[in-house]
């Protein structure tokens, strides 16, 4: 199996200047499934909310809000409601932040914090002044990447290194490292369970086989997965099966009995049913609709290998 499954293969930005902005808005009624990647991620909400999974906590963001996603985490993002919803993520590699040779930034902050032995703030909403500084700097960095002008590079360098100063004041020593490291173990134990259904989709898979992966009984297995995933592993099974399915759904060239097939739906009937109930119509439905005249696709580049 594939332990990097789940891990995202995507360059942000080039050896240079490794980081991006992304525009993401919702496609098929999701923003991005659970995935990780080694890039640090701000999250900026545009417009309209959304509901964030990272590791096993979810945070629901309103309209100019903010977020930080460390390294490695496990994270997902849904709608959290049916009105129009947009966020800028901006994902960038922890190297930026460091000066060509191993010095004090790197050494008493950045390290540290990668290490969990530094714990920053993670949410922005309130009016506090440092988090609204915070806001300040992720909209000018936006503006920076969108906008190019001459020297963005070192405004953008400039706002990240500033928003670190801002949230040291307010972050903490860990005084709780093992409990800090037995939950991101807890994140790290479930990603082949995760990876195999994402390898696996179109195949009978048992609930057995994935408590195997990571040495549980299965009730355990079961309690464990919902309280990450916040999903029970049919549910999650169903839904990532479902997404593919959509995609096939593109060609009319396959039948929908074949679709069911394809994706992992012994039943034809348990197919629709599923469908139906997760996107509120049924494929043939859902495949008029992206076959109309008027139909538009909507675009999505995002920072997360979704």
């Amino acid at each position: 199996m594939n332990l990097d499954a789940l891990h995202e293969g995507r360059i942000h930005g080039d050896l240079m200047f490794p980081l991006s902005v992304y525009q993401v808005e919702k496609v098929n009624d999701v923003f991005f499934n659970y995935h990780w990647h080694e890039e640090i991620e701000f999250i900026y909400m545009t417009e309209g909310s959304a509901s964030f999974y990272i590791g096993s906590s979810m945070t629901e963001l309103q309209q100019g809000e903010a977020l930080l996603i460390p390294s490695g985490q496990l994270h997902a993002c849904y709608p959290a409601g049916e009105l129009p919803a947009y966020f800028h993520a901006i994902v960038f590699d922890s190297e930026l932040l460091s000066s060509s040779a191993y010095d004090v930034i790197q050494s008493k902050y950045i390290q540290p914090w990668m290490e969990q032995r530094l714990i920053l703030p993670g949410v922005f909403r309130s009016k506090d002044s440092w988090e609204q500084q915070v806001r300040l700097m992720l909209v000018d960095m936006i503006k920076q990447y969108e906008e190019k002008p001459l020297g963005y590079e070192l405004k953008i360098k400039a706002d990240l290194l500033g928003i670190f100063a801002e949230l040291l004041p307010h972050g903490e020593q860990s005084s709780d490292l093992p409990r800090s490291l037995t939950q991101s173990s807890k994140i790290e134990r479930i990603k082949p369970a995760l990876q195999f259904m994402h390898e696996h989709y179109k195949e009978r898979i048992m609930i057995q086989e994935l408590a195997a992966l990571i040495a549980m009984s299965e009730g355990h297995f079961c309690r464990f997965f919902k309280a990450i995933v916040k999903k029970t592993p049919v549910e999650y099974l169903n839904f990532y099966r479902v997404e593919k399915a959509m995609k096939c759904l593109e060609d009319p060239r396959i039948k929908i009995i074949d679709v069911a097939s394809e994706v992992g739906f012994e039943s034809p009937s348990y197919f629709i049913k599923t469908f139906k109930a997760l996107k509120q119509m049924t494929p043939s439905d859902y495949r008029k609709l992206i076959r109309a005249p008027d139909a538009s696709s909507s675009g999505i580049a995002t920072g997360s290998a979704k």
